[in-house]
Protein backbone atom coordinates (compact mmCIF):
# COMPACT_ATOMS: atom_id res chain seq x y z
CA UNK A 1 0.00 0.00 0.00
CA UNK A 2 2.92 2.78 0.91
CA UNK A 3 5.01 1.21 -2.38
CA UNK A 4 1.79 2.32 -4.68
CA UNK A 5 1.35 5.72 -2.48
CA UNK A 6 4.93 6.40 -3.25
CA UNK A 7 4.43 5.88 -7.05
CA UNK A 8 1.17 8.02 -7.11
CA UNK A 9 2.75 10.82 -5.55
CA UNK A 10 6.37 10.38 -7.44
CA UNK A 11 3.94 10.16 -10.88
CA UNK A 12 1.91 13.28 -9.68
CA UNK A 13 4.89 15.78 -8.83
CA UNK A 14 6.44 14.55 -12.14
CA UNK A 15 3.57 15.11 -14.16
CA UNK A 16 3.49 18.59 -12.53
CA UNK A 17 7.32 18.99 -13.41
CA UNK A 18 6.77 18.17 -17.02
CA UNK A 19 4.05 20.59 -17.39
CA UNK A 20 5.66 23.26 -15.90
CA UNK A 21 8.55 22.41 -18.58
CA UNK A 22 6.57 22.71 -21.42
CA UNK A 23 4.86 25.92 -20.10
CA UNK A 24 8.81 27.26 -19.47
CA UNK A 25 9.07 26.25 -23.38
CA UNK A 26 6.38 27.56 -24.85
CA UNK A 27 7.07 30.99 -22.87
CA UNK A 28 10.60 31.15 -24.58
CA UNK A 29 9.10 29.80 -28.44
CA UNK A 30 6.64 33.00 -28.10
CA UNK A 31 9.53 35.45 -27.14
CA UNK A 32 11.70 34.17 -29.41
CA UNK A 33 9.26 34.24 -32.37
CA UNK A 34 7.96 37.74 -31.29
CA UNK A 35 11.18 39.45 -31.47
CA UNK A 36 12.87 37.44 -34.34
CA UNK A 37 9.83 39.51 -35.92
CA UNK A 38 10.09 42.34 -34.91
CA UNK A 39 13.90 42.81 -35.53
CA UNK A 40 15.18 44.73 -38.43
CA UNK A 41 18.79 43.44 -38.40
CA UNK A 42 19.51 40.49 -40.00
CA UNK A 43 20.35 38.47 -36.91
CA UNK A 44 19.28 35.57 -35.07
CA UNK A 45 17.24 35.96 -32.07
CA UNK A 46 17.75 33.37 -29.37
CA UNK A 47 16.01 33.09 -25.76
CA UNK A 48 19.73 34.28 -24.71
CA UNK A 49 19.65 37.34 -26.77
CA UNK A 50 15.94 38.68 -27.61
CA UNK A 51 17.11 42.27 -28.04
CA UNK A 52 20.11 44.22 -27.59
CA UNK A 53 20.18 47.46 -26.96
CA UNK A 54 22.07 49.76 -29.95
CA UNK A 55 22.55 52.86 -27.53
CA UNK A 56 25.14 53.92 -25.61
CA UNK A 57 23.87 52.73 -22.22
CA UNK A 58 24.08 49.43 -23.61
CA UNK A 59 21.61 46.26 -22.20
CA UNK A 60 20.40 42.98 -23.09
CA UNK A 61 17.27 41.37 -22.88
CA UNK A 62 16.84 37.58 -22.51
CA UNK A 63 14.26 34.74 -21.42
CA UNK A 64 14.48 34.07 -17.55
CA UNK A 65 14.90 30.48 -16.83
CA UNK A 66 12.84 31.09 -13.88
CA UNK A 67 9.05 31.32 -15.37
CA UNK A 68 6.76 32.89 -12.89
CA UNK A 69 3.31 31.44 -13.91
CA UNK A 70 0.71 34.74 -12.89
CA UNK A 71 -2.78 33.95 -13.36
CA UNK A 72 -4.04 37.47 -15.61
CA UNK A 73 -7.19 38.26 -15.63
CA UNK A 74 -9.08 41.44 -17.33
CA UNK A 75 -12.44 42.68 -16.88
CA UNK A 76 -14.34 45.94 -17.90
CA UNK A 77 -15.96 47.63 -14.95
CA UNK A 78 -18.70 50.93 -15.88
CA UNK A 79 -17.91 53.88 -14.00
CA UNK A 80 -22.19 53.90 -11.72
CA UNK A 81 -22.05 57.54 -11.79
CA UNK A 82 -21.62 57.40 -15.93
CA UNK A 83 -22.76 60.23 -17.19
CA UNK A 84 -23.78 60.73 -21.17
CA UNK A 85 -23.16 64.30 -21.26
CA UNK A 86 -19.71 63.43 -20.73
CA UNK A 87 -19.65 60.82 -22.83
CA UNK A 88 -20.73 63.41 -26.01
CA UNK A 89 -18.83 66.44 -25.04
CA UNK A 90 -17.08 68.18 -27.77
CA UNK A 91 -14.72 69.21 -25.55
CA UNK A 92 -11.75 66.77 -24.61
CA UNK A 93 -11.74 67.81 -20.91
CA UNK A 94 -15.23 67.08 -20.34
CA UNK A 95 -15.41 63.79 -22.08
CA UNK A 96 -12.29 62.43 -20.10
CA UNK A 97 -14.73 63.02 -17.14
CA UNK A 98 -16.21 59.46 -16.79
CA UNK A 99 -12.74 58.53 -15.75
CA UNK A 100 -11.81 58.57 -11.55
CA UNK A 101 -10.97 62.00 -10.87
CA UNK A 102 -8.25 60.74 -8.74
CA UNK A 103 -6.26 58.03 -8.98
CA UNK A 104 -8.00 54.74 -7.06
CA UNK A 105 -6.58 52.87 -3.96
CA UNK A 106 -7.23 49.83 -1.65
CA UNK A 107 -8.70 49.80 1.43
CA UNK A 108 -11.20 47.73 3.33
CA UNK A 109 -10.19 44.61 0.85
CA UNK A 110 -11.96 47.46 -2.00
CA UNK A 111 -10.85 49.34 -4.70
CA UNK A 112 -11.89 52.74 -4.18
CA UNK A 113 -11.94 55.25 -6.85
CA UNK A 114 -13.59 58.48 -6.95
CA UNK A 115 -15.64 60.14 -9.29
CA UNK A 116 -16.70 63.57 -11.05
CA UNK A 117 -19.42 63.96 -8.78
CA UNK A 118 -17.30 63.58 -5.90
CA UNK A 119 -18.73 60.43 -4.76
CA UNK A 120 -16.62 57.13 -3.91
CA UNK A 121 -17.35 53.58 -5.93
CA UNK A 122 -16.13 50.54 -4.32
CA UNK A 123 -15.63 47.47 -5.75
CA UNK A 124 -14.78 44.25 -3.65
CA UNK A 125 -11.33 42.91 -4.72
CA UNK A 126 -12.72 39.29 -4.37
CA UNK A 127 -15.53 39.40 -7.27
CA UNK A 128 -15.35 43.36 -7.85
CA UNK A 129 -18.73 43.22 -7.30
CA UNK A 130 -19.72 47.02 -5.95
CA UNK A 131 -19.04 47.52 -1.78
CA UNK A 132 -22.19 49.29 -1.66
CA UNK A 133 -22.04 49.54 2.39
CA UNK A 134 -19.20 51.13 2.52
CA UNK A 135 -20.16 53.70 -0.40
CA UNK A 136 -23.05 54.69 1.42
CA UNK A 137 -20.77 55.05 4.54
CA UNK A 138 -18.14 56.74 2.75
CA UNK A 139 -20.38 59.31 0.84
CA UNK A 140 -21.65 61.68 3.32
CA UNK A 141 -19.16 64.05 1.59
CA UNK A 142 -18.17 65.12 -1.54
CA UNK A 143 -14.39 64.57 -2.25
CA UNK A 144 -12.07 66.26 -4.85
CA UNK A 145 -9.15 63.83 -4.45
CA UNK A 146 -8.57 61.09 -2.54
CA UNK A 147 -5.43 58.95 -0.98
CA UNK A 148 -4.26 56.16 1.65
CA UNK A 149 -2.45 58.80 4.53
CA UNK A 150 -0.83 56.79 6.84
CA UNK A 151 -2.95 53.44 6.51
CA UNK A 152 -6.34 56.02 6.71
CA UNK A 153 -8.38 56.47 3.89
CA UNK A 154 -8.12 60.69 3.58
CA UNK A 155 -9.97 63.13 1.39
CA UNK A 156 -9.92 66.49 -0.03
CA UNK A 157 -13.11 68.41 0.80
CA UNK A 158 -13.36 72.00 -0.07
CA UNK A 159 -9.84 72.94 1.15
CA UNK A 160 -9.46 70.73 4.08
CA UNK A 161 -8.19 67.09 4.21
CA UNK A 162 -10.54 64.35 6.16
CA UNK A 163 -9.60 61.34 7.80
CA UNK A 164 -12.05 58.08 7.89
CA UNK A 165 -11.67 56.46 11.33
CA UNK A 166 -13.90 53.78 10.35
CA UNK A 167 -17.36 55.43 11.09
CA UNK A 168 -17.02 59.34 10.10
CA UNK A 169 -14.78 61.66 8.38
CA UNK A 170 -12.65 63.53 10.75
CA UNK A 171 -10.61 66.73 9.99
CA UNK A 172 -6.67 65.94 9.93
CA UNK A 173 -4.83 68.37 12.00
CA UNK A 174 -1.20 67.14 10.75
CA UNK A 175 0.04 68.89 7.11
CA UNK A 176 0.01 67.04 4.19
CA UNK A 177 2.05 67.82 1.26
CA UNK A 178 -0.95 67.05 -1.57
CA UNK A 179 -4.11 68.42 -2.98
CA UNK A 180 -4.59 67.52 -6.42
CA UNK A 181 -2.18 64.79 -6.96
CA UNK A 182 -1.31 60.90 -6.35
CA UNK A 183 0.64 59.65 -3.59
CA UNK A 184 4.21 57.43 -4.80
CA UNK A 185 5.42 56.05 -1.03
CA UNK A 186 4.89 56.92 2.26
CA UNK A 187 6.65 55.42 5.88
CA UNK A 188 7.33 56.36 8.75
CA UNK A 189 9.26 59.76 8.30
CA UNK A 190 8.50 60.42 4.69
CA UNK A 191 5.44 60.93 2.14
CA UNK A 192 7.07 61.21 -1.45
CA UNK A 193 5.49 62.44 -4.65
CA UNK A 194 6.59 63.67 -7.89
CA UNK A 195 6.24 66.38 -10.67
CA UNK A 196 6.42 65.49 -14.76
CA UNK A 197 6.94 68.07 -17.46
CA UNK A 198 7.96 65.46 -20.14
CA UNK A 199 11.26 66.08 -21.76
CA UNK A 200 11.40 69.53 -19.73
CA UNK A 201 12.15 66.88 -17.03
CA UNK A 202 10.46 65.71 -13.87
CA UNK A 203 11.01 65.73 -9.86
CA UNK A 204 10.61 63.61 -6.59
CA UNK A 205 9.91 65.51 -3.59
CA UNK A 206 10.43 64.04 0.06
CA UNK A 207 8.24 65.41 2.82
CA UNK A 208 9.65 64.77 5.94
CA UNK A 209 6.67 64.55 8.21
CA UNK A 210 8.64 65.65 11.41
CA UNK A 211 9.60 68.96 10.64
CA UNK A 212 7.54 69.46 7.34
CA UNK A 213 10.53 70.37 5.27
CA UNK A 214 10.52 68.90 1.44
CA UNK A 215 13.61 67.78 -0.20
CA UNK A 216 13.85 67.18 -4.21
CA UNK A 217 15.90 65.40 -6.91
CA UNK A 218 15.57 64.85 -10.61
CA UNK A 219 13.29 61.88 -11.43
CA UNK A 220 12.39 62.18 -15.14
CA UNK A 221 9.01 60.40 -14.33
CA UNK A 222 9.07 59.25 -10.84
CA UNK A 223 6.73 56.08 -11.35
CA UNK A 224 7.44 53.94 -8.27
CA UNK A 225 9.34 53.85 -4.72
CA UNK A 226 10.87 50.57 -3.15
CA UNK A 227 12.01 50.89 0.13
CA UNK A 228 15.45 48.28 1.20
CA UNK A 229 18.31 48.20 3.45
CA UNK A 230 20.07 50.91 0.62
CA UNK A 231 17.67 54.00 1.18
CA UNK A 232 14.97 54.39 -1.38
CA UNK A 233 14.73 53.08 -4.99
CA UNK A 234 13.22 55.41 -7.26
CA UNK A 235 12.24 54.21 -10.70
CA UNK A 236 11.14 56.83 -13.11
CA UNK A 237 10.63 56.61 -16.69
CA UNK A 238 9.77 58.67 -19.85
CA UNK A 239 8.65 58.00 -23.91
CA UNK A 240 9.81 60.91 -25.23
CA UNK A 241 11.92 60.26 -28.08
CA UNK A 242 12.69 56.26 -27.93
CA UNK A 243 12.33 56.01 -24.07
CA UNK A 244 14.44 56.27 -21.21
CA UNK A 245 14.27 54.52 -17.47
CA UNK A 246 16.50 54.95 -14.12
CA UNK A 247 16.74 54.02 -11.42
CA UNK A 248 18.01 55.84 -8.18
CA UNK A 249 19.06 55.03 -5.28
CA UNK A 250 18.44 57.41 -2.30
CA UNK A 251 20.28 56.71 1.02
CA UNK A 252 18.93 59.64 2.97
CA UNK A 253 16.40 62.26 0.95
CA UNK A 254 17.45 64.41 3.80
CA UNK A 255 20.78 65.32 2.10
CA UNK A 256 18.85 65.96 -1.48
CA UNK A 257 18.25 69.92 -1.89
CA UNK A 258 15.89 71.58 0.23
CA UNK A 259 12.82 73.16 -1.73
CA UNK A 260 10.85 76.06 -0.41
CA UNK A 261 7.45 75.97 -0.68
CA UNK A 262 6.65 78.57 -3.77
CA UNK A 263 9.30 76.15 -5.78
CA UNK A 264 7.28 72.66 -5.71
CA UNK A 265 5.69 71.63 -8.86
CA UNK A 266 7.11 74.84 -10.63
CA UNK A 267 9.68 74.94 -13.30
CA UNK A 268 12.80 76.82 -13.29
CA UNK A 269 14.35 78.55 -16.68
CA UNK A 270 11.93 76.31 -18.66
CA UNK A 271 12.95 73.12 -16.62
CA UNK A 272 11.75 71.23 -14.28
CA UNK A 273 12.77 72.34 -10.56
CA UNK A 274 14.73 68.72 -9.75
CA UNK A 275 17.81 69.65 -12.00
CA UNK A 276 18.83 72.43 -9.51
CA UNK A 277 19.89 69.62 -7.13
CA UNK A 278 23.54 69.40 -7.17
CA UNK A 279 23.57 67.84 -4.16
CA UNK A 280 24.79 63.90 -5.85
CA UNK A 281 22.96 62.68 -2.67
CA UNK A 282 21.82 59.05 -4.74
CA UNK A 283 23.72 56.32 -6.74
CA UNK A 284 22.19 55.72 -10.05
CA UNK A 285 21.23 52.12 -9.92
CA UNK A 286 19.75 51.99 -13.54
CA UNK A 287 20.42 54.28 -16.47
CA UNK A 288 18.70 52.80 -20.31
CA UNK A 289 17.79 54.37 -23.01
CA UNK A 290 15.46 52.80 -25.60
CA UNK A 291 13.33 51.02 -23.03
CA UNK A 292 10.55 52.39 -21.13
CA UNK A 293 9.76 50.61 -17.51
CA UNK A 294 6.72 51.63 -16.42
CA UNK A 295 6.71 49.84 -12.44
CA UNK A 296 8.87 48.49 -9.73
CA UNK A 297 6.92 46.11 -7.27
CA UNK A 298 7.54 43.29 -4.85
CA UNK A 299 7.00 39.47 -5.65
CA UNK A 300 8.11 37.05 -3.18
CA UNK A 301 11.07 38.62 -1.98
CA UNK A 302 12.12 39.47 -5.53
CA UNK A 303 11.87 43.00 -7.16
CA UNK A 304 10.07 42.70 -10.60
CA UNK A 305 9.57 45.37 -13.03
CA UNK A 306 6.55 46.10 -16.06
CA UNK A 307 9.13 46.85 -18.86
CA UNK A 308 8.09 48.30 -22.20
CA UNK A 309 9.77 47.19 -25.61
CA UNK A 310 9.23 46.91 -28.90
CA UNK A 311 5.14 47.26 -28.93
CA UNK A 312 5.11 44.44 -26.04
CA UNK A 313 4.69 45.30 -22.23
CA UNK A 314 6.15 42.01 -19.80
CA UNK A 315 7.19 41.70 -16.17
CA UNK A 316 11.12 40.92 -15.67
CA UNK A 317 13.68 40.87 -13.72
CA UNK A 318 16.98 43.18 -13.92
CA UNK A 319 20.73 41.87 -13.11
CA UNK A 320 22.91 44.67 -14.23
CA UNK A 321 22.46 45.23 -17.33
CA UNK A 322 20.19 42.19 -18.45
CA UNK A 323 16.67 42.27 -18.84
CA UNK A 324 15.35 38.56 -18.13
CA UNK A 325 11.62 38.54 -19.11
CA UNK A 326 9.56 36.00 -16.66
CA UNK A 327 6.13 36.37 -18.00
CA UNK A 328 4.66 37.78 -20.64
CA UNK A 329 1.98 40.16 -19.02
CA UNK A 330 -0.93 40.41 -20.95
CA UNK A 331 1.29 39.82 -24.36
CA UNK A 332 0.06 42.63 -25.53
CA UNK A 333 0.95 46.24 -26.15
CA UNK A 334 0.24 47.78 -22.84
CA UNK A 335 1.15 51.45 -22.67
CA UNK A 336 0.66 53.82 -20.19
CA UNK A 337 2.21 57.66 -19.82
CA UNK A 338 2.75 58.76 -16.22
CA UNK A 339 1.61 56.12 -14.25
CA UNK A 340 2.18 55.22 -10.63
CA UNK A 341 2.38 51.66 -8.29
CA UNK A 342 1.59 51.71 -4.83
CA UNK A 343 1.92 48.57 -2.32
CA UNK A 344 -1.34 48.43 0.03
CA UNK A 345 -0.76 45.24 2.84
CA UNK A 346 0.15 42.09 0.56
CA UNK A 347 -1.40 43.87 -2.90
CA UNK A 348 0.23 45.83 -5.42
CA UNK A 349 -1.95 48.41 -7.18
CA UNK A 350 -0.62 50.15 -10.39
CA UNK A 351 -2.66 52.96 -11.70
CA UNK A 352 -2.51 53.57 -15.66
CA UNK A 353 -3.76 56.65 -16.97
CA UNK A 354 -3.09 57.30 -21.41
CA UNK A 355 -3.42 60.40 -22.95
CA UNK A 356 -5.03 59.86 -25.75
CA UNK A 357 -7.74 58.31 -24.08
CA UNK A 358 -8.64 60.15 -20.80
CA UNK A 359 -5.67 62.73 -20.61
CA UNK A 360 -3.97 62.25 -17.21
CA UNK A 361 -7.29 60.04 -15.16
CA UNK A 362 -6.88 56.99 -14.24
CA UNK A 363 -8.07 54.48 -17.45
CA UNK A 364 -7.37 51.28 -15.58
CA UNK A 365 -5.35 49.92 -13.08
CA UNK A 366 -3.18 46.35 -12.80
CA UNK A 367 -3.94 44.87 -9.26
CA UNK A 368 -1.04 42.19 -7.70
CA UNK A 369 -2.68 39.82 -5.65
CA UNK A 370 -0.03 36.60 -5.02
CA UNK A 371 0.62 35.38 -8.47
CA UNK A 372 -3.05 36.73 -9.77
CA UNK A 373 -2.55 39.90 -11.91
CA UNK A 374 -6.03 41.30 -12.89
CA UNK A 375 -6.14 44.63 -15.27
CA UNK A 376 -9.82 46.47 -14.86
CA UNK A 377 -10.52 48.47 -17.58
CA UNK A 378 -13.31 51.48 -16.57
CA UNK A 379 -15.83 51.84 -18.95
CA UNK A 380 -14.61 50.15 -22.31
CA UNK A 381 -11.68 47.39 -23.38
CA UNK A 382 -8.68 49.57 -23.23
CA UNK A 383 -6.36 47.08 -24.62
CA UNK A 384 -3.76 47.89 -27.53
Amino acid sequence: MINKLLYILSSFGLSISTFAQNKQLDFERTLVDYFQKHTWKKVTVTKDSLYLSPYKEKFKVSVSDNYIDFDTNHIVVKNPYFSDKYENAEEENNNVKNFPKSFSVIYENSLVSLFENGKFACFNLNNFERNTKLENKLNTKRFNYHWIIDNQLGGLSGNSIFLWNGNEWTKSKNNFPLKNHPKLFEDEKFIVFGDCFGEWGGTVYFFEKSTSKTFFTESTCANSVIKNSNGYNVLAHLGHGSGSTEVKTIPDPTKLTLAQSNEIGKTFKGQAIGYIDKSNAFKKKIDFYGVQIFSSFIYKEKVLYVVHLSDLTFIAEIKDNEIEIVNPLFFNDLYTHDPITNKYGNITLMNLDHYGTGLDREISVLIINGNRITKLDWNENHSH
